[in-house]
C-alpha cells in the first residue's frame, strides 16, 4: 500500500487496530509532527481545563531530553514563556506598578461557584477535574493559584506541576513589560542558562531547599539539571558552592540552600507560593547592585555619597572586542532612548528596556538646548575655549560659551575639562560653516567605570536665522545664537588666602536680546554649588536702555570655579545658560613680607612697595604671566570692551600709562545716589579712573574729586571705596609675586592740619578696610599712621645730598590742598617743629574762595585752554581724543580740574614733543604769570623763616620739597634761581648771612610726589625706625604737643576764633600781609627779578598796584570760606590753621591771575568765543 494513516511508525495493518492500554511516552514521543517542530502555537486537543499546565509540564520534560535543550518551537515558547513569568514575579519589588496578582483560594472558590445558582455546573466541573488529576497534576497539594493580571488580562500565573506558566495567548499581544534589559516579555525563547544569574541561582536554589520539587515538579528539575551544564561554569562552581550540587541527591544542602533563599531574597510579601513552598523575590538592594557593577557607572573625578549613575546613549557601537556590560549582559544598539525616558529628574527614572528604577544620565542632563556663540576669540590662555576646532575655510575664528548644564561638576572638576580619556578629549568643539548654513557640536566624553572606556555624548548647533532657539527633540539637535558680551575677572589668581575678586560684565546684546539681561553666577567644584547671595554682591552701573551698552559688576568674597552666563527667558520662556571656566592657576604662597606706603593726597595719590628691605619702586602690576593683574574673556585688544573696562573697571595693567601717581578722584555712575546708598561698592558702584586726563571717562561717568577733605556722608562712603580699591590692588601684587599676605605691612599719611578725631576715623577705615582685604588682624604693627610732613625726610637723611647730620633742615611738603612743614636739629629722631596750614598748589590753579567754578572765565585757564586745542587742532586724528577730554573737563568749569589736565598732557603716552605740550614748561616762559609764582614760593618760605626765627631754632642748612605742588618749582627756574630766593629769604629774615657752607635747596624734580612714600618705606625697614614713628604719634596725639605749632604771625600767640571777631586782631593780620608785601617787593630787588627772572619791569609795576588791594575783603572771604562747614567750635578754641594766609590766597586768585595776562590775547580769545 502506499500510504497508512497512523498516529505513528508501529501500525502496519490496515483499518482500526485496537488499543488495549494508555499510551506511553514511547508512543507519545514517536508521533510524528508535520510541521517538523517549528510550530509555536500550542496544541489545544487536550480535553482538560487545565491543558495549559499539561502543555507546559510536557514542554519542559520534553527540552530536557536534548542535551542543548533545543526541541521543538513550541516547547521552547512554553518553557521561555513560564520562565518569563518566574522571572517577572521574582522581580516583582520593581515591577508591582504594572500587575497585580489576584489569588484563587481552590476551596473557597469551588465552594462559592457550587453555591451559586448560575456557576454550579462550572464549580462541579472544576472539581471533578481536581479530584480527578489530583496525582498528575499535584491538585491533592494545592489549596492555591496566582494570577498574574496586567491591564485587564492575565499573562501568567503559578502551577502545581511546573510552579510557573504563561497563559495559551501569552505573546499574542506586545506587552510593555520587560524581564531583563532590552528582553520584552514572551517575545524570546531564552532557556535558564540565557537569563541573569541571580535568578538562575533563585531557582536552583529553590530545588535544593525543597527537594520535594524535585518529585512534585519532576520535569521542571530534569530540565533545570541538563541545564546545569550549559551554564557558564564560574556560575556553575558558585552554585555548587553556595548552594549544592543539583545533579546530586545531596540532601544535607536543603538547609544551606534555605539559608541562602533567605540571605539574598526576600519573600514575596503577597504570599505567593505553590505546593506550600513560598516564593521569593530579589531584593531592592541586590538589584541596585548588580547595575552599579555596569560598565556604565559614571566615573567621577571625587568620591561622591549617593549612587552613581550610569551614563546612556543611543547609538553606542560598540566593537565585540570593545562591548559594554549594562545591567546582567552587554547593551544592545536596538535599545532606543527616547526623550520621555529622560523626563523625569535622574534619580526617578527607569532605565531604558527595563524596569528598574535607577539613576542615568544622558546627553540632555549634560548638554543645553542652546549654545551661545562670541563675537571675538577667546582668551585661551586663561579660559578654556572648549578645544575648538573649525572645519572650513569658511568658518570664523569666534569661539562659543561652554554649553555645559552645572550638572557636570557634580561628578568632575572643572579642570577635567581640559583633560583627555582614553587619549582623547573630553570636551571639545567642531565648528563649520558650508555657505550659508554654520554648525557646531559640543562633543562630551564622559569617563566610566569600565577601565579606559568612557560614553560619547554631542549635540549639534545650528545657526538661529529666524530667531528662533527652540530645542529639536526628536532630532536632538539645538540652534546657537550670537551674544556680543565681554567679561573680566580681577584679580586672575587662585590661592587659599584670596577670598575677593571683582568681576566686569559687559553686555552689548541686542537686536531680539536688547531686552534680556545677561547675568553670572559663581560657582564652586560640585554640583549647584552656586555662591550664596552673602558671597556675591552685584550692581549695575551703566544701562543698556540708555547707552545700548550695559555694565554689571561682581564683588566676590569667596574663590569659585567657574561662572554660569544666563540670559533670562525669551518669548518663548528658554533660557539660554552657558559655562565659562577659567584656567586657574594654584597660586603658591611665599614667605616674603612686602611693605606699602599710601600717600593719599588731595589731588593725587602715590603708591610705593618694598620688598623685605629692598628699595622701594612704584606699585605696578603686569599681566605679561598666566597670573595677571586682569583676565579679560576676549583675547588680545578690543578696542570698545578696553576703552569700556579702563573707563569703568581697570586697566590691563599698573604701569606708566597708567598707574601711580593717580589723581584722587572717583568714576562713579550719574545715577548712583552716594549720599543714600547703604554702601559704595568698589570697582562696583565706583572706581578709581586710571584713564582720567588721558582718555574720555566715557558717557555717563562723572568724576568726584575732592574726596580726601569732604565730611558730608557720601564722601565718607566714597573715601572707603576709593581705599578699598587701592588695598585690593596691593593684595594683588603682593599674591601674583608669590609674597606672605600675612606678612604684609602698610603706611598711611596724614597732614598736620587734619583733625586728631578725622585721623582716628581715618585710622579706622584702613584698619578695617585692610582687615577685610588682607584677611590679617590690623595692629599697629602691620598698619603704621605717619605724618606726611617727616617721610620727605626720612627719605633724603638717606641721600647723599642730606645737609642735616650737623645743621638744623626744613622738609616742606607742597600738595594740593595743604603744606606741611617738619623742622629736624642736627641728628635728631622726632622732628622739633611741625606746622601744616591751607596754602598749596591750588591756591595756584583752583577757583579760590568761590563755590562756583570760575573755570571758563579764570584768565589763565582760558588762555592756554586755546593754546592746547590750537595743537589738539592741528592734528586731530591723533589728538582728537584728548580734545575731547578738554572740552568735557572745560565743561565743569572747574579751575583746579582744567590746571591738572593740563599738567597731565605731557605724560600721555600719544605725545612725543614733550617741551610744547608741557604746562609747566609754557608756565616757566610765561613772563608776565610768572611772578605770581615767585610770590607763592616766596610766602611759604617767608613763613617758615618767620616761624623758625621765632622759635629761635637756627637758619636751616637746606630745604627739601616733596609733593606734588612741588613741580610748581620748575616754573620758578632751576635750583640755582631756587637756592638764591630761598637763601635770600632766609638771610632777610634772620638778618644774617649764611656762612661759606651756603645754603642749598634740594628737591627730586622729577618725582617730588613719590618722595614721601619712599621715605616712609625706608624708616620703617627696621625696628629702630618703627619705633621712632610709633613714639612721633604718640606725641601727635597730645593735643598740646609744642612740637606741633602754627604762627600766627602777629603779636599774639595763638588766635582763637573769638579773636576773629575783633577788629584789632584782623588789622594786625592785615599789617601782617602788607609787611609781607613789602618784603616781598624788596626781595625781588635785593635777587633782581628782572635780570635773573625775566620778570618786565611792567609786569612788576603792575604788581606793586595789584598786591594789597582788597585785603581786608580776602581775609574776611577767606575766613568765611574755610570754616564753612566747622559749627562745633567754641570761641576759646584755637584755630589750627594759618590765617596769614587767606589774605594771600585771595590776592594771588583774585588780584593777580585775574589781572595780570596779556590782554590783548585774552580779548581775542572772547573774540573767537562770541563768533
Amino acid at each position: 500500500m502506499s500510504n497508512i494513516l497512523s498516529y505513528n511508525k508501529k501500525t502496519t495493518g490496515e483499518g482500526w487496530i485496537q488499543l488495549n492500554d494508555q499510551y506511553n511516552a514511547d508512543e507519545i514521543e514517536m508521533i510524528s509532527d508535520p510541521d517538523g517542530g517549528m510550530l509555536q502555537t500550542p496544541r489545544t486537543a487536550i480535553p482538560s481545563p487545565f491543558a495549559q499546565m499539561e502543555l507546559v509540564k510536557n514542554a519542559f520534560q520534553r527540552l530536557s531530553v536534548h542535551a542543548d535543550l533545543n526541541g521543538e518551537a513550541m516547547d521552547k515558547k512554553l518553557v521561555s514563556d513560564a520562565l518569563d513569568i518566574a522571572q517577572l514575579l521574582f522581580n516583582y519589588k520593581e515591577y508591582n506598578d504594572l500587575f497585580h496578582i489576584i489569588e484563587w483560594n481552590k476551596q473557597t472558590q469551588i465552594d462559592r461557584l457550587k453555591t451559586d445558582g448560575q456557576h454550579k455546573l462550572l464549580g462541579e466541573t472544576i472539581e471533578m477535574f481536581l479530584r480527578q488529576d489530583a496525582e498528575a497534576f499535584n491538585f491533592n497539594r494545592l489549596e492555591k493559584l496566582y494570577f498574574v493580571v496586567y491591564g485587564n488580562s492575565v499573562i501568567g500565573g503559578t502551577s502545581p506541576v511546573t510552579l510557573f506558566m504563561a497563559t495559551p495567548n501569552a505573546g499574542n499581544d506586545s506587552y510593555d513589560i520587560f524581564v531583563e534589559e532590552n528582553r520584552r516579555i514572551f517575545t524570546e525563547h531564552r532557556p535558564l542558562h540565557e537569563r541573569k544569574p541571580i535568578f538562575v541561582k533563585y531557582v536552583y536554589a529553590m530545588f535544593t531547599a525543597y527537594p520535594e520539587l524535585k518529585r512534585f515538579c519532576r520535569e521542571v528539575n530534569n530540565y533545570i539539571i541538563r541545564d546545569f551544564s550549559l551554564l557558564d561554569n564560574s556560575l556553575r562552581n558558585e552554585i555548587i558552592r553556595e548552594i549544592g550540587n543539583p545533579e546530586a541527591l545531596d540532601v544535607e544542602n536543603e538547609e544551606k540552600a534555605k539559608v541562602f533563599l533567605t540571605s539574598n531574597y526576600d519573600i514575596m510579601e503577597e504570599g505567593v507560593q505553590a505546593l506550600d513552598i513560598p516564593f521569593f523575590c530579589a531584593r531592592a538592594v541586590d538589584i541596585q547592585k548588580e547595575i552599579a557593577k555596569s560598565d556604565f557607572v559614571i566615573a567621577p573625578s571625587f568620591d561622591i555619597d549617593e549612587t552613581q549613575p550610569l551614563v546612556l546613549q543611543n547609538n553606542l557601537n560598540a566593537t565585540k572586542s570593545n562591548k559594554f556590560r549594562y545591567v546582567t549582559r552587554d547593551w544592545d544598539d536596538t535599545i532606543v532612548i527616547k526623550p520621555e525616558d529622560y523626563a523625569l529628574s535622574p534619580d526617578k527614572r527607569t532605565l531604558p528596556a527595563t524596569r528598574h528604577r535607577y539613576p542615568w544620565l544622558t546627553d540632555d542632563d549634560f548638554l543645553q538646548p542652546v549654545i551661545i556663540k562670541l563675537d571675538y576669540t577667546s582668551n585661551h590662555e586663561c579660559f578654556f575655549d572648549g578645544n575648538i576646532s573649525t572645519g572650513t575655510v569658511e568658518t570664523d575664528k569666534f569661539d562659543f560659551i561652554l554649553p555645559l548644564k552645572p550638572l557636570y561638576f557634580k561628578y568632575f572638576k572643572v579642570s577635567d575639562l581640559w583633560g583627555t580619556v582614553n587619549g582623547h578629549k573630553r570636551f571639545e568643539l567642531r565648528h563649520k560653516k558650508d555657505g550659508s548654513s554654520e554648525s557646531v557640536e559640543a562633543i562630551l566624553r564622559i569617563p566610566v567605570s569600565n577601565g579606559s572606556k568612557y560614553i560619547k555624548l554631542s549635540r549639534v548647533y545650528i545657526k538661529s536665522s529666524t530667531g528662533d532657539l527652540s530645542y529639536d527633540v526628536q532630532n536632538n539637535y539645538g540652534h546657537f545664537i550670537t551674544v556680543p558680551f565681554a567679561l573680566s575677572i580681577f584679580p586672575f589668581i587662585k590661592s587659599p588666602l584670596l577670598k575677593q575678586y571683582n568681576v566686569q560684565l559687559i553686555d552689548r546684546a541686542l537686536g531680539q536680546l536688547e531686552q534680556h539681561n545677561i547675568s553670572l553666577s559663581f560657582y564652586k567644584d560640585n554640583y549647584n554649588n552656586i555662591l550664596s547671595e552673602e558671597s556675591v554682591t552685584s550692581r549695575k552701573r551703566s544701562l543698556k536702555a540708555e547707552k545700548r551698552v550695559g555694565t554689571s559688576y561682581y564683588k566676590v568674597t569667596d574663590s569659585f570655579d567657574y561662572i554660569k552666563v544666563g540670559i533670562n527667558a525669551d518669548d518663548t520662556g528658554n533660557n539660554i545658560e552657558g559655562i565659562i571656566c577659567p584656567k586657574w592657576v594654584q597660586n603658591i604662597n611665599g614667605h616674603d613680607s612686602y611693605t606699602f606706603a599710601v600717600d593719599l593726597g588731595t589731588t593725587n595719590t602715590h603708591i610705593e612697595y618694598m620688598r623685605e628691605s629692598n628699595m622701594p619702586e612704584p606699585l605696578n602690576i603686569d599681566s605679561l604671566g598666566h597670573e595677571r593683574l586682569i583676565a579679560t574673556l576676549y583675547n588680545s585688544e578690543n578696542i570698545l570692551y578696553d576703552a569700556i573696562m579702563r573707563q569703568e573697571f581697570l586697566p590691563k595693567c599698573i604701569d606708566e600709562t597708567y598707574g601711580f601717581p593717580q589723581r584722587t578722584v572717583l568714576s562713579e555712575s550719574e545715577h548712583l545716589d552716594a549720599r543714600n546708598a547703604d554702601d559704595i561698592v568698589a570697582l562696583g558702584d565706583t572706581n578709581i579712573p586710571f584713564i582720567y586726563e588721558k582718555e574720555s571717562v566715557g558717557y555717563g561717568n562723572r568724576i568726584v574729586p575732592d574726596i580726601k577733605w569732604s565730611a558730608d556722608i557720601a564722601s565718607g562712603k566714597r573715601i572707603r571705596a576709593y581705599i578699598t580699591e587701592l588695598a585690593l590692588l596691593m593684595r594683588t601684587k603682593v599674591i601674583l609675586e608669590n609674597g606672605d599676605l600675612r606678612k604684609t605691612r602698610l603706611v598711611w599719611f596724614y597732614p598736620l592740619s587734619m583733625k586728631i578725631g578725622k585721623i582716628r576715623k581715618m585710622e579706622e577705615i584702613w584698619s578695617k578696610t585692610f582687615q577685610d582685604v588682607f584677611g590679617v588682624k590690623a595692629d599697629n604693627t602691620n598698619i603704621i599712621k605717619m605724618p606726611e610732613s617727616v617721610a620727605p625726610y626720612y627719605y633724603y637723611k638717606c641721600s647723599d645730598k642730606f645737609h642735616g647730620a650737623a645743621s638744623c633742615v626744613a622738609s616742606i611738603d607742597i600738595g594740593g590742598g595743604t603744606s606741611d612743614i617738619a623742622v629736624f636739629e642736627p641728628n635728631s629722631k622726632q622732628p622739633i617743629m611741625l606746622s601744616s596750614f591751607r596754602f598749596a598748589a591750588n591756591v595756584l590753579f583752583g577757583d579760590g574762595f568761590s563755590e562756583i567754578p570760575h573755570g571758563d572765565t579764570n584768565p589763565m585757564v582760558v588762555e592756554y585752554a586755546r593754546y592746547f586745542k590750537e595743537l589738539f587742532n592741528y592734528d586731530d586724528d591723533k589728538y582728537g581724543e584728548l580734545h575731547g577730554i578738554l572740552d568735557d573737563i572745560l565743561e565743569k568749569r572747574k579751575s583746579e580740574d582744567v590746571n591738572a589736565f593740563f599738567f597731565s598732557i605731557v605724560q600721555n603716552k600719544i605725545i612725543k614733543n614733550k617741551d610744547i605740550f608741557s604746562y609747566n614748561h609754557r608756565l616757566g616762559e610765561d613772563y608776565i604769570r610768572k611772578i605770581i609764582f615767585i610770590y607763592f614760593y616766596a610766602a611759604i618760605i617767608y613763613y617758615v623763616a618767620k616761624t623758625m626765627h621765632h622759635r629761635r631754632l637756627n637758619k636751616p642748612r637746606s630745604v627739601m620739597f616733596s609733593g606734588t605742588g612741588s613741580k610748581i618749582l620748575d616754573i620758578i627756574g632751576n635750583n640755582e634761581a631756587l637756592n638764591l630766593i630761598t637763601q635770600t629769604i632766609f638771610e632777610m629774615t634772620y638778618n644774617e648771612k649764611y656762612d661759606s657752607d651756603g645754603f642749598s635747596v634740594i628737591i627730586e624734580k622729577d618725582e617730588p610726589k613719590q618722595i614721601t612714600c619712599r621715605g616712609a618705606l625706608m624708616q620703617v625697614r627696621d625696628k629702630m625706625g618703627c619705633e621712632s614713628v610709633y613714639e612721633l604719634n604718640k606725641l601727635m596725639s597730645d593735643l598740646d604737643t609744642p612740637m606741633r605749632y602754627n604762627h600766627s604771625m602777629i603779636s599774639k600767640e595763638f588766635l582763637t576764633y573769638n579773636d576773629m571777631n575783633s577788629d584789632d586782631i584782623r588789622n594786625e593780620i592785615i599789617k601782617s600781609v602788607k609787611e609781607f608785601n613789602d618784603f616781598f617787593m624788596s626781595l625781588c630787588d635785593n635777587i633782581h627779578v628782572n635780570e635773573n627772572f625775566l620778570v618786565a619791569n611792567k609786569t612788576m609795576q603792575a604788581f606793586r598796584e595789584l598786591m594789597n588791594k582788597n585785603i581786608e575783603h580776602h581775609l574776611a572771604n577767606g575766613w568765611i570760606f574755610m570754616n564753612k562747614n566747622i559749627d562745633d567750635k567754641n570761641d576759646d578754641d584755637i584755630i589750627e590753621d594759618t590765617v596769614f594766609f587767606y589774605p594771600i590766597i585771595g590776592i594771588i586768585r583774585n588780584n593777580l591771575i585775574e589781572n595780570l595776562y596779556d590782554k590783548e590775547s585774552i580779548s581775542e580769545i572772547h573774540e573767537e568765543g562770541n563768533k
